[in-house]
């Protein structure tokens, strides 16, 4: 049972990539959702994303290494500076809700 130990860092770091990924949307899309929504959206998508293919059996534990783990970390990346050169030419109501976190 300690074997399923191994997908926590994958809804971390999911979630880290989900967020920004969610905010590049609604920029895009020009839509008003609060903050806490997207992150309770990036959670239900990371927890989502790891269980659903370890449920129906598409994969095993032996496919979460290392390498898809740092795929997503370089993806939260993207994502983050995409949404942050977009940030001066597609503002929202939502930066100014991070700004005051």
């Amino acid at each position: 049972m300690l074997h399923w130990v191994i997908v926590v860092p994958y809804y971390f770091v999911a979630a880290l990539a989900a967020l920004p990924f969610l905010i590049l949307v609604c920029r895009l899309l020009r839509t008003q959702i609060p903050i806490n929504t997207l992150v309770g959206s990036a959670i239900g998508l990371a927890l989502a994303g790891v269980l659903v293919p370890l449920a129906c059996h598409w994969v095993g534990l032996a496919a979460f290494t290392g390498r898809p783990l740092l795929a997503l970390a370089v993806l939260s990346l993207l994502f983050g500076a995409i949404d942050a050169a977009l940030t001066p030419r597609l503002p929202l109501s939502l930066d100014k809700e991070l700004n005051e976190l």
